[in-house]
Order: C-alpha cells, then sequence, then structure tokens
C-alpha cells in the first residue's frame, strides 16, 4: 500500500489563509485608525485646558505682583473690559511694569506690557515702540471684570 503523505498546501488552503490574513489586518487597521483619532481627539483638549490654565496662572501672577494698588477698569465701546494696573510680574522688559488686558477689534484677548500707562483715548506710535502686545486668547466673545469686596472677579467667554 502507498500512503500518501500531504506535503504541500492546496490552492484553496493558500486562499483561505490569505483572506484571513487580510480580515484579521483590516480590523487591526481600523482599531489603530480609532486609537488614532481619539488620541488626536484629547490631546486637543488637554492642550485648550492647558491654555487655559496658562491664561489662569498670568493673571494671577500679574494681580500677586502688582506693586500698587491702584487698578483702573474701563469699558470699551462693546462693553468688554480694559484693566490696567502696574506689575513685577514682566515677560519682556524689567522696566516695563504698566500691564493692560483688552479684547481687540479681532476679539483676541490682549495683554500689554507697556513703559508708560496704556491710553485709548490717546495712543501715539511712541506708545508701541515702547510695548510689548502678546495675544493671549483667541475668539473671545466676552471679557469682563468686576471688583467686589477687595476681590477681582475676570469673566471669560
Amino acid at each position: 500500500m502507498k500512503s500518501n503523505n500531504k506535503k504541500a498546501f492546496t490552492l484553496i488552503e493558500v486562499l483561505i489563509s490569505i483572506t484571513l490574513f487580510t480580515i484579521i489586518i483590516l480590523f487591526l487597521y481600523q482599531a489603530l485608525d480609532i486609537t488614532q483619532k481619539s488620541n488626536n481627539f484629547y490631546s486637543e483638549k488637554l492642550e485648550i485646558k492647558q491654555n487655559e490654565n496658562d491664561l489662569k496662572k498670568m493673571f494671577f501672577l500679574d494681580f500677586i505682583n502688582k506693586i500698587d494698588n491702584k487698578i483702573t477698569l474701563e469699558s470699551d465701546k462693546n462693553k468688554n473690559t480694559i484693566i490696567k494696573f502696574k506689575s513685577i510680574n514682566i515677560y519682556h522688559n524689567p522696566f516695563y511694569t504698566y500691564i493692560t488686558y483688552l479684547v481687540s477689534r479681532e476679539s483676541n484677548l490682549i495683554r500689554i506690557e507697556s513703559k508708560s500707562e496704556f491710553k485709548s483715548k490717546n495712543l501715539s506710535d511712541d506708545f508701541f515702540d515702547s510695548s510689548y502686545i502678546d495675544i493671549i486668547y483667541n475668539n473671545i466673545n466676552k471679557f469682563k471684570i468686576e471688583k467686589k469686596d477687595n476681590n477681582i472677579y475676570i469673566y471669560i467667554y
């Protein structure tokens, strides 16, 4: 009697194994794609939270390091608050102690660090030559500051 030993795969077995392998690869690719989208989503959320925390920290350090208790609050034509004070929390130049926060026409919250006090009615080129302007937050609808009972409340939305 002859023994019929099988030493190779048939074409059907090879096609079935390739098909199963392809299906497994497709599922793995979909899982990887979902994981990547999830990571991107949470990375964006984390960056937003970090920016908000940096903004809170900047406000806090500016206010905690203010030189005197004089804080000037004004309103612009859109009823956003313009706040002005002196602080030793300086990022650019140690001699530029005047700090101003305001909302620009493009709805950006701006921090101005300047040598002289910001005067919205009498702005000159000299003022901009001796100041640093930082955009610290985008897409601001309203920036409002209230001072009640020696506390300062800041609303940004």
